[in-house]
């Protein structure tokens, strides 16, 4: 039995495509698109942070009590609202592909 199959899209294709097509409506597949980046965001954060964690732990460092304590300075607070922003639009990047 011979099959035929479709050759792959060149490699970064995808990256400045239209995006993945889930449901018959645009809209709803930027929401789950937007939704699987958050959620993989998520999970390397949390397990990132649970290994670090346990190494710290290990050494005898509270994590968890040094990470709570400190004030950031403006300096600090304005590159960790930098990164906020950044994240935030790498989020929503979603919505911007496909308007039909």
């Amino acid at each position: 039995m011979d099959m035929v199959t479709t050759p792959p899209p060149p490699i970064g294709e995808e990256i400045n495509g239209p995006g993945r097509a889930y449901f018959d409506h645009v809209v709803t597949d930027n929401i789950l698109d937007a939704l699987i980046e958050l959620a993989a965001e998520v999970w390397t954060t949390r397990d990132r942070v649970s290994v670090l964690e346990t190494v710290l732990a290990e050494q005898g460092i509270d994590a968890a009590a040094l990470v709570e304590a400190p004030i950031p300075s403006p300096e600090q607070a304005a590159e960790r609202k930098a990164r906020r922003e950044a994240f935030v639009a790498q989020i929503f990047n979603s919505f911007s592909r496909r308007t039909q």
